[in-house]
């Protein structure tokens, strides 16, 4: 059996994990295996996955094109014995990874060649984020150039013209066929706009280099842990005066923290400023951490953000901070 792989790649927040829980709620990923790439060492969007009980493996604290690309290699070569019934294959990308590094996997072994075939690279983009800033940042830029199918991920707060956007996108890479959803409300999406006739390989487009960069792609992820319970009200604002402080250099944030109020852990969304505080709990983890990714973001400056975190804890607490 060849199977078909889709590797799909999007700057960080852009809603990757969204389109693959909407996939796997409309029974389109019922056949797939899903691989899930985090860069944090925190596993936010593997146990998103698992927690709907679709078959999947997670590859954490780290780049799935770099620093565990050996870890995908492996479970590559696995899947045909441990997922015999299962005739597709999906990899979610961290946000900062470079599909260039991924694409020659598929045509480098003969197992691989003659187990796998590469059908779509799909690139999620955040309607909210301007071409020119995507243009910035070196793995948006890949991210989009590499894609066959591209997702403009549209949000109720967007206010720039995506139709202007998609032709930005289209100056960008001519060959990519682009789609402008709300991957939160609209209808389920088929697969069908993800297959192509033909092997992504054969297609052309993997011969468009790109330079790469050291193994963290110029950005850092940082995590905090602490225990106990903390006033919602005061921890929403000390956090979100900590935003408009560290800068534009924060790009992604992701969390889950207890509060006295609920029961459930209050979960934290954020792509740079724009952030999200509710209680959709859906298999996040069940312990205070915070996940912290962008570029030039001082381990003193999160160290003071746990610092003030726990000055709100309503009992002793232990805190752990690593970064990577």
């Amino acid at each position: 059996m060849i199977r078909p792989v889709f590797i799909v790649t999007g700057f960080l927040g852009a809603g990757k994990t969204t389109l693959a829980l909407g996939l796997i709620r409309s029974g389109e990923l019922k056949d797939a295996v899903l691989i899930v790439n985090d860069f944090g060492d925190a596993s936010f969007d593997s146990i998103q996955v698992g927690a709907t009980g679709t078959a999947y493996r997670a590859m954490d604290g780290g780049c799935i094109c770099c620093t565990v690309k050996d870890d995908l290699l492996r479970t590559l070569h696995e899947i045909p014995s441990l997922f015999p019934d299962k005739t597709l294959i999906w990899i979610e990308t961290s946000g900062i990874s470079n599909p260039s590094d991924l694409i020659p996997l598929f045509g480098a072994s003969s197992f691989l060649s003659e187990s796998y075939s590469l059908r779509s690279v799909v690139a999620v983009v955040d309607g909210r984020n301007s071409f020119d800033w995507l243009l910035e940042q070196e793995s948006a830029a890949e991210q989009l150039s590499m894609a066959s199918t591209s997702i403009i991920n549209k949000h109720d707060h967007t206010t720039q013209d995506l139709h202007r956007f998609k032709q930005q996108l289209l100056s960008l890479n001519p060959m990519s066929d682009i789609s402008v959803l709300s991957l939160k409300d609209d209808p389920p999406i088929s697969m069908d706009i993800f297959f192509d006739p033909n092997d992504y390989l054969s297609r052309g487009q993997a011969s468009i280099k790109h330079a790469h960069l050291h193994e963290s792609h110029g950005y850092t992820t940082q995590t905090i842990r602490w225990d106990g319970s903390v006033d919602e009200t005061a921890f929403v604002d000390l956090f979100s005066e900590w935003i408009e402080q560290v800068g534009p250099g924060l790009l992604r944030l992701k969390g889950t923290v207890r509060t006295h109020e609920h029961k459930q852990f209050m979960i934290i969304q954020g792509v740079r400023r724009h952030v999200t505080f509710d209680y959709d709990h859906s298999g996040w983890p069940t312990e205070n951490v915070l996940v912290i990714i962008g570029s030039g973001i001082e381990s003193d400056a999160v160290g003071r953000l746990l610092d003030q975190i726990l000055s709100l804890k309503n009992y002793e607490m232990e805190a752990e901070i690593c970064q990577k």
